[in-house]
């Protein structure tokens, strides 16, 4: 059985409660390893598993959890076939602090080069929740720059109200606009800086909806476009073709429950939580290795996992799992 706080857990990913990717992927790994630790041997196993399953589910579009999972499901999967549910709690709890720390150290070497772009008296656009934008405007900050900065709400979950409050709080001047008011502002723009959910193989980035009109219209402007982010999120998947799902938000956000049981199936509402922006409109993806372009996603993808692609499907993973926890 999973634990309810876990399950809640489970919703506020789907739904987009939870602002920032790296965020959830902490708490998801978290919970799994957390579930290891409850009932017996095969029922704690076939709970993470479940659990497992349930996160990549609500959470199709996230390169960084899946490829978290993967390798905890990897690992867990290993342990337990040569030593059991003792061994498979020590390779879940090694496992979480290995992506823990690896997510802190890219996090910390991304935005101290990222924060290297921001000049005085820059006016930097960003948009929604990233904690890789956060802590490279803060190391901009911190370093004596001033400069100010404009956040769009983003809706339909409004991260962005958040976010500005959070710049505010550094001491930079802030301003937040409406997600539709983008191209209006851009002509006072200097650099866009930009988080991801996934970078895909032909340098497409996956973020938060709006992001790409965000590119699209800062490319109009000649205004440079910078996403922030690590390789952890590079999706390895896509080089051999796969498409990245995109979630959606719970469309009582646009359209309340009342109104729909008034207007029946006449009206809907529709609010995705993510969008594809195309690498014609970015001008470099900022990681923990530098400052790449768009085009050269694919080798650093070669690179991390072999060619082809030496990675199983996450899915394919838990349904091994479960089978052996079964037999």
């Amino acid at each position: 059985m999973i634990a309810e706080e876990y399950l809640k857990l489970v919703e506020d990913i789907k739904y987009g409660r939870i602002y920032s990717s790296t965020e959830t992927v902490l708490r998801s790994l978290d919970a799994l390893r957390k579930t290891l630790l409850a009932g017996g041997n095969r029922e704690a196993i076939l709970s993470f598993a479940e659990l497992a399953e349930k996160f990549v589910q609500v959470r199709p579009t996230s390169a960084l959890l899946k490829n978290s999972i993967r390798e905890m499901v990897v690992a867990v999967l290993e342990a337990y076939r040569g030593g059991g549910i003792g061994a498979a709690r020590e390779a879940a709890d090694r496992t979480y602090e290995r992506l823990r720390r690896e997510m802190t150290e890219s996090l910390e070497t991304s935005a101290s080069i990222a924060a290297k772009r921001i000049q005085p008296g820059d006016v930097v656009l960003t948009n929604s929740y990233s904690i890789f934008i956060k802590e490279t405007l803060r190391r901009a900050a911190e370093s004596g720059k001033e400069f100010s900065v404009f956040v769009t709400e983003s809706r339909p979950g409004s991260e962005g109200l958040r976010f500005a409050e959070e710049v505010y709080r550094m001491g930079l001047p802030v301003t937040l606009i409406v997600d539709s008011a983008t191209r209006y502002f851009m002509k006072k723009i200097d650099k866009v800086l930009l988080a991801s959910e996934a970078v895909a193989a032909n340098g497409a980035v996956i973020n938060k909806i709006g992001t790409s009109l965000i590119a699209l219209a800062a490319n109009e402007a000649r205004v440079r476009v910078f996403i922030v982010s690590t390789t952890l999120k590079f999706s390895p998947e896509t080089i051999l073709g796969e498409y990245v799902e995109i979630a959606e938000a719970d469309p009582n956000l646009l359209l309340p429950e009342e109104k729909r049981k008034v207007w029946g199936d006449r009206v809907k509402a529709r609010a995705p939580l993510f969008d594809v922006t195309p690498p014609e409109y970015i001008d470099a993806i900022i990681t923990e290795r530098g400052l790449i372009a768009p085009q050269v996603v694919v080798m650093l993808i070669r690179e991390l996992y072999g060619w082809p692609p030496h990675v199983s499907r996450v899915e394919e993973e838990i349904r091994e799992l479960k089978r052996v926890a079964r037999s």
